[in-house]
C-alpha cells in the first residue's frame, strides 16, 4: 500500500445523484472519490435482484467493500485517471 495516499473515514452518500463520496489526500491534496450504487452493487454480489438505493444500505455496503474500494481509487489516483473535474470516478 502506498503510504503516501490516505483515505479519511468521512464518506457519505450523496441521494440525489446515488452514489458514495468520501476523500482521499495524495501529497497534502485532497481528492474527491465517487463510486456509484450500481457499482458498489456489483462490489458486494450480494443483489441479483433490482432493490432501491438508500443511504442506510449504501454506506453498509461501502464500509463491506472498503478496502477493495480504497484500493481501486489508490490504482486510478497513481494512475492519475482523474475526471474533468480532478474526481477520481470508481466503475467496476
Amino acid at each position: 500500500m502506498n503510504q503516501s495516499i490516505i483515505f479519511a473515514d468521512n464518506e457519505y452518500y450523496n441521494a440525489q445523484l446515488q452514489q458514495v463520496e468520501f476523500q482521499a489526500q495524495c501529497q497534502g491534496h485532497l481528492i474527491r472519490c465517487i463510486i456509484s450504487w450500481e457499482t458498489l452493487k456489483k462490489l458486494s454480489e450480494q443483489f441479483s435482484m433490482p432493490i432501491k438505493a438508500n443511504e442506510k444500505l449504501a454506506l453498509m455496503l461501502f464500509d463491506g467493500a472498503r478496502f477493495d474500494i480504497e484500493d481501486l481509487a489508490e490504482e486510478l489516483i497513481n494512475q492519475q485517471a482523474f475526471s474533468e473535474y480532478g474526481e477520481i470516478l470508481i466503475t467496476a
